[in-house]
C-alpha cells in the first residue's frame, strides 16, 4: 500500500527548506528546483504542492511567522509587565531558528517593496503584533505598574521599534551583540520608556 502523505506537512516541510535556501542565497536566486533538492524531493513532487514560485513564497513567509508565533507564544503570567517584557524579547534573534526567521523576513521586507499580497501578509503579522502589545500596556497601566506618558499604541510602538532596532544590530553585528547584551539593552529601553514603578 502506497505511504499516504499529510499534505499540509509536506507543504510546512517546502516552506521550511525554501526559508534556508531564503537565507543562503536571497529570494532572487532561489529556484523550485534547489527548494525541492534542501527538502529531499523532485522539482515535480513541489510543483505538486505549490503552483509556481510566487505561491511557495506566500507560503513560506506565512509559515516563517507562524513558528515565530508558535516559538514564542504570549505569556500570561497574570503579571502584565513581565509578560510585556517576554513579548519584546521574543522579537530578539538569540536563537538559530530566530535569527533565520529574521533574514528570511528581511529578505521578504525587500520584496515586498514590489508585491502587495507579500507586503500585506507582512502587515497583517505587524499588526496583530502591535494589538498584542498595546493591550499589555493598556493594561499594565491600569493597574499602575508603569508610567506612560501618551496613548498605549504610540507606547506599543516604541518599544516594538526599541526590539526590532536591538534585533538588528544583534543580526548584522553578532560579535558585538551576544544574547546577554541583546537582552540587557531591550531592559534598559524597556525601563526608560516605561518607568517601572512597584506598584501593582
Amino acid at each position: 500500500m502506497p505511504k499516504v502523505v499529510d499534505a499540509d506537512e509536506r507543504r510546512h516541510v517546502l516552506a521550511a527548506a525554501a526559508a534556508r535556501v531564503i537565507a543562503a542565497s536571497g529570494i532572487a536566486a532561489t529556484t523550485l528546483r534547489d527548494v525541492a533538492a534542501e527538502a529531499g524531493l523532485t522539482t515535480g513532487s513541489l510543483t505538486h504542492y505549490f503552483s509556481d514560485k510566487h505561491e511557495l513564497l506566500i507560503f513560506t513567509l506565512q509559515a516563517s511567522l507562524e513558528h515565530r508565533r508558535a516559538a514564542h507564544p504570549r505569556a500570561d503570567t497574570g503579571d502584565v509587565v513581565a509578560d510585556l517584557r517576554s513579548l519584546l524579547e521574543g522579537v530578539l534573534p538569540i536563537s538559530d531558528v530566530a535569527r533565520l526567521h529574521w533574514i528570511v523576513s528581511i529578505a521578504f521586507a525587500a520584496e515586498a517593496a514590489a508585491d502587495d499580497e507579500l507586503a500585506a501578509v507582512q502587515r497583517r503579522a505587524y499588526r496583530h503584533f502591535l494589538e498584542s502589545a498595546t493591550d499589555l500596556v493598556a493594561r499594565a497601566r491600569a493597574t499602575r505598574r508603569i508610567a506612560v506618558a501618551g496613548d498605549p499604541a504610540t507606547t506599543a510602538q516604541l518599544l516594538i521599534a526599541l526590539a526590532d532596532g536591538v534585533a538588528l544590530q544583534a543580526l548584522f553585528d553578532e560579535e558585538s551583540w551576544p544574547v546577554d547584551r541583546q537582552r540587557s539593552q531591550l531592559a534598559a529601553g524597556f525601563d526608560a520608556l516605561l518607568r517601572p514603578t512597584d506598584r501593582g
